[in-house]
């Protein structure tokens, strides 16, 4: 090694192998740690990001749970019953996205991230109801068959949208507690 090499104060957690896809502007600049780097993934993973993900998730999940009635209603309308599973998985990961902006500076309790989920769990479920609206009724009779679906879907799916709402809220809250994403994954 020259003597520069040999001159310069190494840190601890560094070792003295050289990375070579690194330039050339000194040794200092080419030492790898030895500390755990966390992956490309988790770099670019933001709480909105990951939010939307596990309230897509759960959603997907409760539809699912109830898939046998709502492609029953998705026949009688004539569309696609997968829309009416994945759908609402869309419409939560979208509402995740913008409630859960600034969530790191305003969540300080499990709490606050419950009344975002359920926040989220309500629109979600008005949103559905909507397109369920579109796809079954005329637009003259629009408001009065929107609050019907708004009534029969929150009988039948207002459980599992609920408990699926209130889990996603729950570990996302929990999540911005750790203060630090990619450590959970580590």
């Amino acid at each position: 090694m020259s003597e520069i090499a040999k001159s310069l104060p190494t840190p601890a957690n560094q070792r003295q192998l050289i990375n070579p896809n690194l330039p050339h502007h000194g040794v200092d600049a080419r030492l790898v740690s030895d500390a755990p780097q966390p992956s490309r993934f988790l770099q670019v993973m933001t709480v909105p990001l990951f939010a939307a993900m596990i309230f897509a998730v759960c959603s997907l999940l409760a539809a699912g749970s109830i898939e046998f009635t709502l492609r029953t209603f998705a026949q009688e309308g004539g569309v696609s019953s997968i829309i009416f599973v994945v759908v609402p998985g869309l419409f939560a990961m979208l509402f995740a996205l913008f409630l859960y902006q600034d969530a790191q500076q305003k969540v300080r309790r499990i709490a606050d991230s419950l009344s975002r989920g359920l926040l989220v769990g309500l629109l979600t479920w008005a949103s559905l109801s909507a397109l369920a609206t579109w796809v079954w009724c005329l637009p003259e009779n629009y408001l009065s068959c929107y609050g019907n679906f708004l009534l029969v879907s929150g009988i039948i799916g207002g459980g599992p949208m609920l408990a699926a709402a209130l889990t996603a809220g729950a570990l996302v809250g929990w999540i911005i507690r750790q203060k630090n994403l990619a450590s959970l994954f580590d």
